[in-house]
């Protein structure tokens, strides 16, 4: 018999204690404050570099230096390898189906659904799966970027993998030089691979397919509510399809959904609250926001490094702060480029959790019915 299933507002609940005691427990010294000591450098030295090559999104190359920083060095650097192999396989696709689709807005949905499922399916099947899972988030960013703006594919490809490799680079050099020596890092379990998907890998494939379709429906519902911004909402996405590999027990797999959907939900609202906050100081110089960034980083990856159950909390408040306070070549200059990513981030990321929590819950539905006739 399957454990009774926990609701949106209890999830949210625990998750709101949770970050309340990872607050309370804040200490600045030891191995847990000086792991987001080093990613808060990490992301500073990521930001003054990109800033200096005025890349398009600065704020790119932010968020893959605070995903990509690890407790060793040499998790970091498997990190920021596959990270950076993985966006510039993903721009280069994207390009190459661009040039073939032009303005072709269904071919491209498909195109949004065949890639993130394949991303989703190979980080659950596959020992890279991470650069799978950003190779195929790139492709969808600059697909969603592309049908806002036809003519920017090649420029977006050749950004956000600018701004993802100084990013990368920026975690790899900060943990290489400042993270303390460990003892032998455990080898990551090996995944299953790709053969058998419609047999013994079937609940991964399944998976895949809910991901993908939510994916794909983004744009659609972007244009059918009339909502701004359809290539911030792009940002969101590879948190979306960062998903954990599924058991098979479709009530289990469905708790573990609803509570990571509903940890991300959270942690949205938390960085853009935090991030609107920070924005309302005007910061007309270059350091006390810089500060502030950096304070802001700080807490994120505390709360991601939690033992609680909440790190995703942390980790999507991050990516959402960070872009809100990073909005071009300098300290922001109002509230209106921030309120607009946070709408674009936000809304992506409601639609595609939407559409595969409802996906897994009819499932589970039907096949409980199923077995119960």
């Amino acid at each position: 018999m399957s454990a009774p299933r926990a609701g949106a507002a209890f999830l949210l609940q625990e998750a709101v204690a949770g970050l309340r005691r990872e607050l309370a427990e804040i200490e600045l010294t030891g191995t847990r404050g000086g792991q987001c000591t080093r990613a808060v450098l990490a992301v500073i030295l990521s930001v003054i570099v990109a800033l200096w090559l005025r890349l398009d999104a600065p704020w790119w190359a932010a968020i893959s230096a605070f995903v990509s920083l690890q407790a060793t060095a040499p998790s970091s650097i498997a990190r920021g390898m596959l990270r950076i192999a993985g966006t510039a396989a993903g721009a280069a696709l994207a390009v190459l189906i661009m040039s073939k689709l032009a303005e072709d807005t269904v071919a491209i949905s498909l195109v949004l659904f065949v890639a993130s499922a394949v991303g989703v399916l190979g980080l659950q099947v596959s020992n890279h799966g991470y650069a799978w899972l950003l190779g195929a988030a790139t492709v969808d960013m600059v697909l969603l970027s592309a049908i806002a703006d036809p003519t920017s594919t090649l420029e977006v490809a050749c950004s956000r993998t600018a701004e993802v490799t100084v990013g990368a680079m920026a975690a790899m050099l900060v943990s290489i030089l400042l993270t303390p020596a460990a003892g032998i890092n455990a080898a990551p379990a090996a995944r299953p691979g790709w053969g058998d998907l419609l047999g013994a890998q079937w609940p991964a494939t399944q998976h895949a397919v809910r991901a993908g379709i939510g994916v794909m429906l983004v744009p659609w519902v972007w244009y059918w509510l009339e909502l701004p911004s359809l290539a911030q909402s792009a940002v969101t996405i590879a948190a979306v399809m960062a998903v954990q590999s599924v058991s098979g027990d479709e009530e289990a797999d469905r708790r573990q959904v609803e509570a990571r959907a509903t940890h991300r939900i959270f942690g949205c609202f938390a960085g853009g609250i935090a991030g609107l906050a920070a924005l309302s100081l005007s910061f007309e110089s270059f350091l006390p926001w810089l500060t502030t960034l950096a304070a802001g980083v700080w807490l994120c990856a505390h709360v991601q490094t939690s033992q609680r159950g909440i790190s995703y909390v942390g980790t999507q408040a991050a990516v959402v702060f960070i872009t809100m306070m990073i909005q071009q070549w300098g300290p922001p200059t109002g509230l209106s480029a921030g309120i607009e990513r946070f709408v674009g981030i936000t809304g992506g990321l409601l639609v595609v959790t939407a559409v595969t929590v409802a996906m897994l819950s009819t499932a589970s539905d039907h096949n409980a019915e199923t077995s119960t006739n």
